[in-house]
């Protein structure tokens, strides 16, 4: 009875964010229906997605990430896919993006709540969330899994900024979310380098000395926490140099200009399409003005992480939609001034009209034309949930995989097409799974593969559809390989099967 007690009394006691809590899981629930791993769904994973999948397959059979498996990405994004697939093979991981998802939108309610009430920050979290619509993409990407990570550093560095709350548990999972952050992808950790630089450069001003040893230790304790276990486990499985050639040194030459990329003009049209929302340009304007009123040198801080996010956004001069993810965090606190104010309106009649016409403008023309066309597919899904929702193509060519190999067998698919490997559940041939575009970014890449697929002599190559050029098909001519499926239309899938020379 104690317990059950003692338990009631921290549930009313912390009322407010358990209600707040259940409603962002429901909100997730709902939002994840943009989930092809969505239980009621089940269907096709989009590209990087299917990567990731790939490198935890070659795992679960004894492979390494970058040794073995070539992919750019940190090495954070394997480990949660691998423990999405302890959860239940292929679907489980949405449950992981389910609790990343709850988690990020909970700590925006918690961001919105820190400049308006519990109302309004119920609709700032929704006014964040409908930008995800647009940035999800079908989802499994680091930045899906950055955003709880920057939304919490977020939440720390305004709450102590503002309200000097500061604690040793903030601090620790600050410097975690600085180090799970860099293990995901390097340039989405604009918010600590710009609202660390400033606490360092105040407490150094402030001649703090102590509050400054005191910040650092705990940060990079909580840093150090997340990257040298993962470093180890590289490290001691011969992949330490590989993840740096991958990661770090391709990287570099992937947001180069190194052929015409990540020119100038390509990241200044990325800026430019990243910026282009208007709820982005509405939230930079709030700043902006806020920069002239109150709170001055916070708000001029904050101009400036949205400017550099923005910048990071565009580095590689490509626009992926799932790139705009990480500015879904961003946007939460600019919002809420803009609801915190409008709470603060006198009780004048025109004010009062402001107020409504704000509050009507949020509401029709950004949270609910995303949000109810999410809601009404809900009933249609779940009619459908026990329904083959992967394309024909992929468990086509996946079924003519399985019956013409072996488990152990090793196959390669010519082009970007991992998610043949996952749904046939074999091993690739190569160190590369895929080869466009990494082949054109660095040719040495599609030499060494070719090099590698003269050496394996997999049993099957599957071409994805519009890939088959001169490359492969020399190769195809000169080891006996035997064309066994083609697609229908024209320049479509090709499944080539190694011949069994006559005696």
């Amino acid at each position: 009875m104690r317990n059950g007690s003692y338990l009631m009394k921290i549930i009313k006691r912390n009322k407010e964010n358990f209600i707040a809590g259940l409603l962002m899981a429901f909100l997730s629930f709902v939002f994840l229906l943009e989930s092809p791993l969505h239980p009621w769904i089940g269907g096709d994973t989009r590209t990087d997605s299917s990567v990731f999948k790939t490198v935890v397959l070659m795992m679960e059979r004894g492979y390494m990430p970058y040794r073995d498996s070539f992919d750019h990405k940190g090495p954070l994004i394997y480990i949660l896919n691998w423990i999405g697939n302890i959860i239940s093979t292929y679907r489980g991981l949405w449950i992981v993006e389910f609790i990343f998802m709850a988690g990020t939108f909970f700590v925006i309610y918690k961001i919105a709540r820190l400049k308006c009430s519990a109302a309004s920050s119920v609709l700032v979290t929704l006014c964040s969330g409908s930008l995800l619509f647009e940035y999800f993409d079908g989802g499994n990407y680091t930045e899906e899994y950055a955003m709880i990570f920057i939304a919490m550093a977020l939440y720390s560095f305004l709450d102590y900024l503002m309200n000097q709350k500061v604690t040793k548990i903030r601090l620790l999972i600050c410097g975690v979310g600085f180090g799970a952050t860099l293990l995901l992808r390097a340039n989405m950790i604009s918010v600590w380098i710009v609202f660390s630089l400033f606490i360092f450069v105040k407490i150094v001003r402030e001649k703090k000395w102590d509050t400054l040893k005191y910040f650092v230790f705990l940060f990079a304790s909580g840093m150090c926490i997340v990257i040298i276990p993962v470093l180890i486990w590289l490290a001691v499985n011969h992949s330490l140099v590989p993840f740096w050639e991958n990661y770090i040194v391709f990287n570099k030459a992937y947001i180069s200009e190194q052929g015409g990329r990540a020119s100038f003009t390509a990241k200044w049209e990325a800026y430019i399409y990243y910026l282009n929302t208007n709820v982005i340009i509405i939230s930079l304007g709030v700043v902006a003005y806020m920069c002239t009123i109150k709170e001055k040198v916070i708000n001029m801080v904050y101009l400036a992480y949205m400017l550099i996010t923005l910048l990071f956004t565009c580095l590689s001069g490509m626009m992926p939609r799932h790139y705009g993810m990480i500015l879904v965090p961003m946007i939460s606190y600019p919002i809420a001034i803009l609801f915190g104010e409008i709470e603060k309106l006198k009780s004048s009649q025109v004010a009062q009209m402001f107020s409504v016409v704000l509050r009507v403008f949020f509401l029709a023309g950004i949270i609910l034309p995303s949000w109810l066309s999410r809601i009404s597919t809900v009933p249609r899904i779940y009619e459908n949930r026990n329904h083959e929702s992967k394309s024909g193509l992929t468990v086509t060519v996946s079924s003519i995989v399985n019956k013409n190999t072996d488990i152990d067998d090793a196959i390669s698919v010519y082009g970007n097409w991992d998610l043949i490997y996952v749904l046939s559940d074999r091993k690739h041939a190569t160190r590369y799974s895929y080869q466009f575009p990494i082949g054109s970014i660095m040719p040495e890449i599609m030499e060494e593969y070719m090099e590698e697929l003269h050496k394996e002599q997999p049993k099957i190559i599957v071409i994805q559809p519009n890939k088959y050029d001169s490359n492969i098909s020399d190769f195809l001519n000169r080891n006996c390989y035997q064309l066994i499926w083609s697609q229908d239309e024209k320049n479509g899938a090709l499944i080539y099967m190694k011949s069994t020379p006559s005696i």
